[in-house]
């Protein structure tokens, strides 16, 4: 009798690791799909990306900024030179700061949707960037 109760308890504890185990991952999954959404992900420009540099104040732009006609009216579009952004910032230049608060020089993503792509749930969205060094827009 005693044996058959101590196998009982062995059973039960078992189904219990189980059930405990099965709830712990589906907090995780559950609190990853909350938080994941608020955590953004931050993609840099590759360092071949082209960029519009202005060598009398030592800024430089992108090329959607320029090409679109979203820059300040007091800037000469004849002054500018296509350099990429590695040689931009060898030479110590500084992005614009319209350009940077616009977001043109981040590509982001949340964390869900990194872990969709792991996952393969969902395609990877394409590169705001190309290999060249041409942009995506």
């Amino acid at each position: 009798m005693y044996d058959e109760v101590k196998q009982m308890q062995f059973e039960i504890s078992r189904s219990e690791r189980i059930y405990a185990f099965l709830a712990i991952l589906l907090g995780i999954l559950i609190l990853l799909g909350l938080v994941g959404q608020f955590i953004i992900i931050s993609d840099e420009p590759p360092p071949q990306a082209v960029v519009y540099m202005d060598q009398s104040t030592g800024i430089y732009y992108a090329p959607p900024y320029i090409l679109g006609k979203k820059y300040p009216p007091g800037l000469d579009e004849s002054r500018l030179k296509a350099i990429t952004i590695a040689e931009a910032k060898q030479m110590s230049y500084k992005a614009d700061e319209d350009c940077v608060e616009l977001g043109y020089f981040k590509q982001k993503s949340t964390l869900n949707d990194r872990l969709r792509i792991m996952a393969g749930l969902v395609e990877k969205p394409p590169s705001r960037w190309n290999e060249d060094g041409s942009w995506n827009w």
